[in-house]
C-alpha cells in the first residue's frame, strides 16, 4: 500500500502571497506585485498547481483578456496551518524596548513606532464602499448589489 506523502510545506513568499488573496477576493496578478513578493508569477503558478489558488479567466475594460485570482478553500487551510506553526515557533531574538541603550550607547526611542495620526479627513473614503464589478464591497467584507 501507497502511503500519502505530506503536503510541501509553504515558504514566507507563499504563505504572504495567500494572505494578500485572503485580504483582496479576487485580485489580478500586476495587484499582487505591489506586495513586494519577488517572482510572483512563479509563485501563483506554483499556488494553482497545489490547490491553494484558483485562476477566474476575465476581461479588462479595454477588452484585453485578463487572469484574476482567488484563495481555494484548500489555501485557506494552508494559511491557517502557516499561522498556527508560526505561532509554534520560538521567538529567537527579542524585540526592542523603548527607552533601552543598545550597544552602541544610543538610546532607541521607537518614534517611529507611534501609531498613524495622519491628517483630519485622509482616510474619510474609507467609510464608503468600492465598486467591485455590479457590486459594492464594504469595508467589512459584505457585498451588496449596486441599485
Amino acid at each position: 500500500m501507497k502511503k500519502k506523502s505530506a503536503p510541501p510545506s509553504l515558504n514566507s513568499d507563499q504563505v504572504a502571497l495567500l494572505r494578500a488573496l485572503d485580504k483582496s477576493n479576487m485580485a489580478p496578478s500586476n495587484a499582487l506585485i505591489k506586495t513586494g513578493i519577488g517572482g510572483v508569477h512563479e509563485t501563483l503558478k506554483w499556488l494553482v498547481e497545489q490547490g491553494h489558488v484558483q485562476e477566474h479567466p476575465s476581461l479588462q475594460c479595454n477588452g484585453a483578456s485578463s487572469m484574476l485570482y482567488s484563495l481555494s478553500s484548500n489555501g485557506q487551510r494552508a494559511l491557517q496551518q502557516a499561522g498556527e506553526a508560526a505561532a509554534q515557533r520560538p521567538v529567537t531574538a527579542p524585540a526592542p524596548v523603548r527607552g533601552r541603550t543598545d550597544t552602541s550607547g544610543a538610546v532607541y526611542m521607537g518614534d517611529e513606532l507611534r501609531p498613524f495620526t495622519g491628517r483630519a479627513g485622509s482616510m474619510d473614503a474609507m467609510k464608503h464602499p468600492s465598486r467591485f464589478g455590479e457590486n459594492l464591497r464594504h469595508a467589512d467584507g459584505s457585498m451588496t448589489p449596486v441599485e
